[in-house]
């Protein structure tokens, strides 16, 4: 059976990233999970794909259709290397609804990060892929970098509770599909 991915969700970016780093990715990291609003729990079950299953978008679809009800699939940050190495595509979970302020994150970001983002609108906000791969320090870095972006006596532009729940689990997690009811959309391409 043939399932679709739609051409717009981002999948495709980050099948054209991983497929560049091919030669140096052994796994990748996905989960099924359960949202809970304003809560410390992170209920998900993590599982790994090898870099052959995630290049092939029919095994990727059945990830999605094979979520459980009430559950949602996550891609994460964390890629093992060949060489055993744990390095993170950068990622980002905004807080805001507004697409002009995607750019309030350049001058807390370096350049050479910024630039290779590909946005997504998530349905309240927006979701950010970079096109690299960095260690775990810098990843750290970045983590740091998104939190800073948010200005005090303003409306946060990165989701400050996102970081909190990523820097607590060692990785970032973004949401691939739209299965239960608190959430207004999937993410599509802006």
């Amino acid at each position: 059976m043939t399932y679709l991915i739609p051409r717009d969700h981002p999948y495709w970016h980050l099948r054209d990233v991983v497929n560049f780093f091919r030669h140096d990715i052994h796994t990748l990291q996905f989960s099924y999970y359960n949202y809970i609003p304003q809560s410390v729990i992170d209920d998900r079950y993590t599982f790994r794909v090898s870099i052959e299953c995630f290049l092939e978008p029919d095994f990727i679809a059945k990830l999605f259709y094979d979520t459980p009800i009430n559950k949602e699939l996550a891609f994460h940050s964390n890629i093992i290397t060949t060489s055993g190495e744990v390095m993170h595509i950068p990622m980002v979970d905004m807080s805001t609804g507004s697409a002009a302020q995607l750019n309030k994150l350049k001058s807390f970001l370096d350049d050479s990060i910024f630039q290779r983002f590909k946005w997504y609108k998530s349905g309240r906000s927006y979701h950010g892929y970079c096109g690299i791969l960095i260690n775990e320090r810098e990843w750290l870095i970045l983590m740091g970098r998104l939190l800073l972006a948010n200005q005090i006596g303003f409306p946060p532009t990165v989701d400050p509770r996102w970081v909190g729940h990523r820097l607590i689990a060692g990785y970032a997690t973004l949401r691939w599909t739209k299965n239960t009811p608190h959430y207004i959309g999937y993410p599509r391409e802006i």
